[in-house]
């Protein structure tokens, strides 16, 4: 299905699927791969701003005529990776905050 905008109904509810399907993709193949707590995951792939971003960019792809199938991992792949980024940064600043609280 191609979307355009402003998206119909069908087209609102078929994004929905889609980027759902992404999402819950993304969640399974992390916690199968390195036995990430699936539950933790898809509260950060649920939440407002992963939901957005992740249409945005499944949409994105579709306009640059990537298959629904390449768009779809195209996007999986930047939320994996903004996830990546974001648990390394949180364990950087964890890191960073212990040492100053133990003075090393």
């Amino acid at each position: 299905m191609r979307y355009s905008a402003p998206l119909t109904r069908t087209q609102a509810v078929q994004l929905g699927k889609d980027v759902g399907m992404i999402l819950g993709i993304a969640a399974n193949a992390l916690h199968h791969a390195y036995g990430t707590n699936i539950d933790d995951l898809m509260r950060a792939f649920t939440s407002s701003a992963a939901v957005e971003v992740t249409a945005a960019r499944y949409l994105q792809a579709l306009e640059e005529d990537l298959t629904p199938g390449e768009a779809a991992a195209r996007a999986g792949t930047a939320l994996v990776h903004d996830w990546a980024d974001a648990v390394l940064a949180t364990r950087r600043q964890l890191s960073t905050d212990e040492n100053e609280e133990t003075g090393e």
